[in-house]
């Protein structure tokens, strides 16, 4: 699971350093003279503060992830999100700003060390402040873009790559919600109209006592070519490509989806010449379609693959949905074990 660290603008990192350099009093009275006590109090307020900093620099440059670092499938989808080129220089810029701030505190600090009176202390403080407001200023475009980066992480979904995943694809309003929604503890919303679905969503379902299965929802797919997809197709794409065992591809045989029955059998052809991942077919929508409808369906199917598993269902009632399942449990789930097995 990707998680961001707290990014803050340079604004409220700002308002955190004043807070926390004036937040440093004197500690109990001393006999010392007052400059000794000052100069104390105020070296004491610049370490804290570059202490501080150089914290927060480093917890965001070593926090967020690093997209080489990353399964494909997560980086590729945080790439459709955020521009790499600009994350990448705004990590590294906040990175090497503890550079810059180094430099401030050692020359606050000699300044301090050698002032001979109490506005000398005071004048290098200001300068401190004002030097570290400025370096704070420089990185608003790069803390801003970084900020926006990091809502946007915490927001991906907590896919695990490694387990068993059933990628259910398929038209806008063909059901897929609805098919994840019987089959697994995913909860995507389901409506009347398409596309819905605008990002991944995820559910998983236990079998054979410990096996956990990962169900995937995708955004409704359009017959057209893969250059032309936008971005929320695109995640869709990518489930397909990086983590699919196996893809359920859901058909809706009457008019009720928006998409003609050719433009649906167009869009699987793409999806079977596109990948090679075993795939079903459902024939959605039973318990209103006529027998028409299907029967046009299922020589559709056959025309592209005489072989391809179909199930007819209806995921308004869950009904054939087990049926499914089950299939997928005997005839890839249960292979899978006892070959990852007999490799041990």
């Amino acid at each position: 699971m990707i998680r961001a660290p707290h990014v803050p603008t340079s604004e409220e990192l700002w308002n955190a350093v004043v807070g926390v350099y004036f937040s440093l009093q004197a500690r109990n009275p001393s006999i010392e003279p007052g400059i000794d006590r000052l100069r104390r109090l105020e070296l004491r307020r610049v370490r804290e503060t570059r202490k501080y900093l150089i914290d927060t620099f480093r917890d965001i440059a070593l926090g967020m992830p690093f997209l080489d670092s990353l399964h494909p499938f997560y980086r590729e989808l945080i790439e459709l999100m955020i521009d790499r080129t600009v994350y990448k220089h705004s990590l590294a810029k906040v990175g090497h700003a503890t550079k810059a701030l180094s430099s401030i505190y050692r020359d606050t600090i000699l300044s301090i060390r050698s002032a001979t009176t109490n506005y000398d202390i005071i004048r290098a403080r200001k300068k401190f402040l004002s030097r570290v407001r400025d370096l704070i200023m420089d990185l608003k475009p790069e803390l801003d873009f970084l900020k926006g980066a990091a809502v946007r992480l915490d927001k991906l979904p907590n896919i695990e790559p490694g387990l068993f995943t059933i990628v259910v694809s398929g038209m806008p309003n063909v059901g897929k919600s609805s098919f994840v929604r019987c089959v697994s503890s995913g909860r995507p919303r389901v409506a009347e109209y398409p596309f819905t679905t605008k990002e991944l969503h995820v559910g998983h379902f236990t079998v054979l006592n410990d096996v956990k299965i990962q169900v995937i929802d995708t955004p409704g797919l359009l017959d057209r070519p893969l250059s032309e997809r936008n971005k929320i197709e695109l995640q869709a794409i990518l489930a397909l490509k990086y983590l699919a065992k196996v893809i359920v591809f859901i058909l809706d045989p009457t008019s009720h989806s928006g998409y003609s029955l050719t433009e649906q059998i167009n869009l699987l052809r793409e999806i079977r010449s596109g990948f090679s991942t075993p795939t079903l077919v459902l024939i959605n929508k039973i318990d209103i379609a006529t027998e028409n409808e299907v029967d046009a369906a299922l020589s559709n199917i056959t025309v592209i693959d005489g072989s391809i598993p179909i199930f007819k269902v209806s995921t308004i009632n869950c009904s054939g949905c087990k049926v499914v399942i089950d299939h997928i449990v005997d005839n890839y789930v249960i292979p899978m074990l006892k070959e990852s097995l007999s490799r041990q």
